[in-house]
């Protein structure tokens, strides 16, 4: 298909470079093997820009750089940049403000695990498949839309609030001078330096007149 177009366009010049079958049969399997994967769109709108560039059919090089225009042309990056931009920010993936969608979802379905701890050479051709499909569902016309984080109240930090006030009440003390106790919420819980500061401060409270349970 791309050998006949490429030959409508460029006519004699194609015969010229082409000139035996057998470097016809050569050529077409090269050009197979560099545009495995890339989908139909992408390569009908290079062959449109190679009548705007060359005057001469293009190398596979010069074809490929124009199939990466293509993927400009839809608002998409290139398979490989779309990978350095997932491995850049796979710690955080829904906090990050992508090119596009489409690298986020590769990214997702490569796993943020993997693209963080296997070898490039591992996880490349995993997002690279990924990235392929997701792209062709784009040129298709999906739109994607990444998930919204939403905030959770966080339930516990409010309860120790009330809990500071109603000790600062009872105690006819300042709340900042009962909020130093309940530093050790911010320790790991379960953790031995937490239960110790934990302890710290119910023995201090004690000394001031506080004998009720402290949160874990």
């Amino acid at each position: 298909m791309l050998f006949a177009r490429f030959k409508a366009i460029y006519t004699h010049k194609f015969a010229s470079a082409y000139s035996t079958p057998d470097e016809v049969k050569l050529a077409k399997r090269e050009w197979a093997v560099a545009l495995k994967g890339f989908q139909e769109p992408l390569l009908a709108y290079a062959v449109e820009r190679t009548k705007e560039v060359y005057a001469w059919p293009p190398t596979i090089s010069e074809f490929l750089k124009l199939i990466h225009t293509a993927y400009k042309a839809y608002g998409l990056l290139d398979p490989r940049t779309a990978y350095y931009e997932a491995c850049q920010c796979r710690s955080d993936p829904l906090q990050y403000k992508w090119t596009h969608p489409a690298v986020y979802f590769a990214g997702a379905q490569t796993g943020w695990y993997k693209l963080k701890t296997e070898e490039e050479r591992i996880s490349w051709p995993l997002f690279e498949a990924n990235y392929l499909k997701i792209v062709d569902r784009v040129i298709s016309g999906e739109r994607l839309s990444i998930p919204k984080v939403f905030m959770i109240e966080d339930k516990q930090t409010l309860d120790i609030d009330e809990l500071i006030r109603s000790i600062s009440k009872a105690l006819s003390l300042a709340e900042e001078e009962i909020a130093p106790m309940f530093y050790y919420i911010h320790k790991t819980p379960g953790s031995g330096i937490r239960k110790q500061y934990r302890k710290i401060s119910k023995e201090k409270l004690k000394v001031l007149g506080y004998t009720g349970a402290l949160p874990e």
